[in-house]
């Protein structure tokens, strides 16, 4: 009887340490156990959603996304309008005088959400 008690809890433990990837998708998205995080779980293990959602999105792939417009890629600064509805990037040129502190985000549609703070960015 102890041995078959012993066998069930060495079980059990496999079962926690093997969690596959809608488990994990959802642990994310849902902070606790729940009707929907199961719900979802079960969607998503019926290939319904969360299927091109990858989940290795690396701080370098963050990095690359696309910025403005032209040969410049990279960030945008939301605090320099360009005055043809972008932005222009990050950074300062050389010799460039900017009257705020730059406001960097990965893509221009960013600009958008608001920031921390009250103010986008610091002024002199």
């Amino acid at each position: 009887m102890i041995k078959l008690i012993d066998i069930f809890n060495q079980l059990l433990q496999e079962e926690k340490e093997k969690r596959d990837r809608c488990l994990r998708i959802a642990d994310r998205k849902y902070d606790k156990p729940s009707a929907y995080k199961s719900g979802a779980v079960v969607r998503c293990r019926k290939g319904e959603i969360w299927k091109d959602l990858k989940e290795d999105e690396s701080l370098h792939k963050w990095f690359k996304r696309q910025g403005p417009k032209g040969k410049e890629g990279g960030w945008v600064d939301c605090n320099a309008p360009d005055g043809s509805g972008g932005y222009k990037a990050c950074g300062r040129k050389e010799g460039e005088k900017r009257s705020k502190y730059p406001s960097c985000r990965p893509t221009a549609a960013q600009c958008k959400t608001p920031g921390k703070g009250t103010k986008w960015g610091k002024t002199k």
